[in-house]
């Protein structure tokens, strides 16, 4: 199926539209990246090429945009669906949002907070909480925690990261020498931190529609499994009426995601982050459940 790209013709909001060379309108999907900050545009051409129409969109880093993922208003995501809208292309009455990283933690909170909007969410290596704001500069996490993200001109309360121990704050300095680091156990340790995860986990159960969650078990930069089991067990305790389901890899690392995500180069900086896993097994991992990611979105 070929695909035809459309750039976001809106001041203020930067992305692209990828959709099949065929008359619409498709089956919409919102795909929003993590912290690299760049427009996921790979992504929303694969699924193009699988009869959806994604628009891609970017919301820091980039433009017109705020530099860092620091308090980011998620009504600016509700301008993305109001331009997507307006497209022939789009079916916004199935409208899902995926995610990947960061990204996956953004696509619940989205669904969460506008369940008029969003039918579905697929979420790659996501957080079950909303986690502190993470600066370009690492060593600006030495200033005082803020949210990553804004609703209603407030900040979303969010889980912060603990002070260093010894270990972590040697680890963060070779990170800044250029080493390899990998930030699994700083984030575990601050979901010790009972009251704050508390207020700061995703009310998944306000999503109007089913949710796929795709988890590694090598995963390095955050214990995915762990968030993907604590999403499916919010969802059931609450009674959620729509499917649920935790697809977890136990090989696979942090680059799992849609097909070709694990192989392709990674940004300067990022590529010193220890993900887990490998690429080839990332890779394998992510094909292997791209055909439950595609029967999942063509179900909406």
């Amino acid at each position: 199926m070929g695909v035809v790209t459309v750039p976001v013709s809106r001041p203020g909001l930067v992305g692209v539209l990828c959709a099949p060379d065929a008359p619409g309108p498709h089956p919409a999907v919102l795909v929003v990246g993590g912290s690299e900050g760049s427009v996921p545009e790979f992504a929303a051409r694969a699924l193009a090429g699988e009869g959806f129409a994604a628009l891609a969109v970017a919301y820091f880093g980039t433009g017109p945009l705020p530099p860092d993922l620091v308090e980011i208003p998620v009504e600016y995501f509700t301008a993305a669906v109001d331009w997507l809208a307006g497209r022939p292309e789009a079916d916004v009455d199935r409208l899902a949002v995926l995610g990947r990283s960061r990204g996956g933690e953004l696509a619940l909170l989205l669904a969460a907070s506008y369940p008029e909007l969003v039918r579905a969410v697929v979420a790659y290596v996501p957080s079950s909480v909303v986690w502190q704001a993470v600066p370009s500069d690492p060593r600006a996490m030495m200033g005082p925690a803020r949210s990553s993200w804004r609703h209603g001109g407030e900040p979303v309360p969010f889980v912060p990261m603990l002070p260093p121990t010894p270990a972590d704050a040697a680890e963060f300095m070779g990170f800044l020498r250029g080493q390899p680091v990998s930030f699994r156990s700083s984030f575990e340790r601050a979901l010790s931190q009972e009251a704050e995860v508390a207020a700061a986990s995703i009310p998944v159960e306000r999503i109007n529609g089913p949710v796929l969650v795709l988890s590694g078990g090598e995963d390095r930069l955050w214990p995915s499994v762990d968030f993907g089991e604590r999403i499916v067990s919010r969802l059931t305790r609450h009674g959620h009426r729509y499917a649920c389901r935790h697809l977890s890899f136990p090989e696979a690392g942090h680059l799992l995601g849609v097909p070709g995500t694990a192989l392709r180069p990674r940004r300067p900086g990022f590529d010193r982050i220890m993900m887990g896993g490998d690429p080839e097994t990332d890779e394998k991992a992510s094909s292997a459940c791209w055909p439950a990611v595609v029967d999942f979105l063509t179900a909406v």
